[in-house]
């Protein structure tokens, strides 16, 4: 007989909820530090960009091209790091490596005023710390979206030392466990249920949101993507990006 209850997929949720409970209990004066960030950038005719590696480059295309999310919002994509790689495993080799970011943050566009969100859940590895700290010698605001227990439990791969959330301007903790998986089934040795991207997907919208409630605040008219499947979505995308297409890179 079929067991229809899904006792495990319920467990799985209740764990996303709880730790959503704790972000909103413990991190909503990082996002709102983390959105005025943004809301200054754009109000001073800059950028938000966005970085991640592998399962976190999945976050930077979240906020890309979104409906409900802001057109200024950029991704900063590399082959070597996104997961239709081949084989997938060099993905992490190039994570862990110091060195090679800094090349393509430079041909990123990016400059001083800007802002950038990092992801990087463990926050140890050599590519999203280059990153930050690239962008934080250029002059942006560098706001990281990462686990600090996560990094606490294991040492830097980074040759200064440092974790993300230690050269970030900004940290927002999306309180994963450290291995990231969030439970343990009877007869299985590795822990399963990943909550990385649910959880920094839920940090990462509620920074978009914040931001665009401020920019209101200040009496600037966001400029927010419609659903291009209801009607008039696509023709009122078209008119605001016309206003914004020599700020808006991939359009």
């Amino acid at each position: 007989m079929m067991n229809d209850k899904a006792e495990w997929a319920s467990r799985f949720l209740d764990a996303v909820t709880a730790k959503i409970a704790a972000i909103r209990e413990r991190e909503l004066p990082a996002i709102a530090r983390a959105a005025n960030a943004l809301a200054d950038a754009i109000t001073a005719g800059g950028l938000v960009y966005v970085f991640g590696c592998g399962h976190s480059a999945a976050l930077s295309m979240d906020l890309f091209y979104r409906a409900g999310g802001l057109m200024l919002v950029h991704p900063i994509f590399d082959d070597r790091i996104i997961l239709d790689r081949q084989p997938v495993t060099e993905t992490s080799e190039w994570e862990r490596r110091e060195g090679w970011v800094g090349g393509v943050f430079a041909a990123s566009g990016a400059r001083a005023g800007d802002a950038i969100i990092v992801f990087s859940t463990s926050g140890r590895n050599g590519a999203p710390i280059d990153m930050a700290l690239a962008a934080k010698a250029a002059g942006l605001t560098v706001i990281a979206v990462t686990s600090v227990s996560y990094a606490a439990s294991l040492p830097s791969r980074h040759s200064s030392g440092k974790r993300l959330h230690e050269v970030a301007d900004i940290a927002v903790d999306n309180h994963v466990d450290p291995g990231d998986a969030a439970l343990e089934l009877p007869g299985l040795a590795q822990k399963t249920g990943p909550t990385s991207t649910a959880l920094g997907s839920a940090v990462a919208q509620a920074v978009v949101v914040e931001t665009v409630a401020r920019l209101l605040q200040r009496g600037y008219a966001p400029p927010v993507f419609v659903s291009a499947n209801i009607p008039g979505g696509s023709e009122q995308n078209e008119k605001t990006i016309d206003r914004y297409r020599d700020r808006i890179r991939f359009m």
